[in-house]
């Protein structure tokens, strides 16, 4: 054999030394420090140490390739004050050894207000909070071999982030999963229905100012005329005011129902009001007017007939009065 191949092993140098290369990294990520190789043009000790090393680097691959932390959701959304649960479970590789041992469990915060260790949960030194969350009602609500929860109650602003689930695993090393946290705050102005009424139409408008937005729908005992346009108004404290209007020409009497929906909201606020058409006012107003009008004209000429027939047979009656003898004498 010649002196570039490893006895038994039917690898040259420079195919060892690219077959050590691909598995650098995945060592370095399970906590196996893999130095430089030295130039292989013989079999020496540093060769030996090299084949074992890479004999290492590919059972641990092998062993925890497949394995991986599940969290119940990606990403769960909780109110202001609220509380959640975060939930994670190991899952082995079939081919893990039996032997394979949960030594701890570590909970850290990625991003947000704050960014590090939270908790940590292991048979030799229990349940530890760290940080900001040390006084505060966070708990292990499950801990098992394969399986770790912990509940935040009170949930604040400052909560939001991602949280990283971390299990060490002997003699696997490290495996993670991370779970994403929003957080909502109970946050919503009194919502408001406004109805102004022209001569022919009505601009009714409903508004609702909230984080994050509110969405707002109509319920109406009329198909309008137009669908209800959507504005918003993003403010410098992240709340959102949402506006709907609409423009409607009624022919009697309608009723609409603005309803605001938030997630902060255990029920729906719903706002009502019922609008009479103008128009249909006014044509009343006039015809009682005209009805009075004519009346008045009906009366007055009466009045003018009766005049105009009773005063020539007055002015006569007078003028016989005047010679001093009434008709009937006259007559005689």
């Amino acid at each position: 054999m010649r002196s570039s191949e490893f006895h038994g092993h039917g690898l040259d140098a420079e195919t060892l030394q690219l077959y050590y290369i691909g598995y650098t990294s995945a060592a370095q990520s399970l906590s196996v420090t893999c130095y430089t190789p030295c130039r292989l043009t013989a079999i020496t000790p540093c060769n030996m140490n090299l084949l074992n090393l890479f004999l290492l680097c590919s059972l641990t691959w092998n062993l925890t390739a497949g394995s991986q932390v599940m969290c119940s959701v990606d990403k769960r959304t909780v109110p202001v004050g609220g509380s959640v649960t975060m939930r994670c479970k190991l899952n082995l590789n079939i081919n893990s050894p039996d032997s394979s041992d949960v030594l701890q469990v570590t909970w850290s915060k990625q991003s947000g207000d704050f960014a590090g260790t939270i908790a940590t949960s292991s048979r030799t030194h229990g349940q530890r909070f760290l940080g900001p969350y040390s006084n505060r009602k966070v708990q292990f609500s499950e801990v098992t071999q394969d399986l770790s929860a912990i509940t935040i109650s009170s949930v604040t602003p400052g909560d939001q982030g991602c949280f990283q689930c971390i299990f060490s695993v002997y003699p696997l090393g490290s495996i993670m999963g991370s779970i994403c946290l929003n957080v909502t705050e109970v946050r919503i102005s009194d919502p408001k229905l406004y109805i102004n009424k022209s001569e022919e139409y009505h601009i009714i408008s409903c508004s609702a100012t909230g984080k994050p937005a509110p969405t707002i729908t109509w319920n109406l005992t009329e198909t309008p005329e137009q669908n209800p346009q959507n504005y918003s108004i993003n403010h410098p404290d992240q709340t959102v005011t949402v506006i709907s209007n609409f423009t409607h020409r009624t022919l009697g009497r309608i009723h609409v129902t603005c309803v605001v929906h938030h997630p902060s909201l255990s029920s729906d606020i719903v706002l009502s009001k019922s609008i009479e058409d103008s128009g249909v006012d006014t044509s009343g107003k006039k015809n009682k007017f005209v009805i009075k009008v004519s009346a008045v004209i009906i009366v007055v000429t009466l009045l003018c007939c009766l005049l105009a027939f009773i005063y020539p047979r007055w002015k006569r009656h007078k003028k016989y009065q005047g010679y001093g003898f009434d008709t009937e004498t006259s007559q005689e």
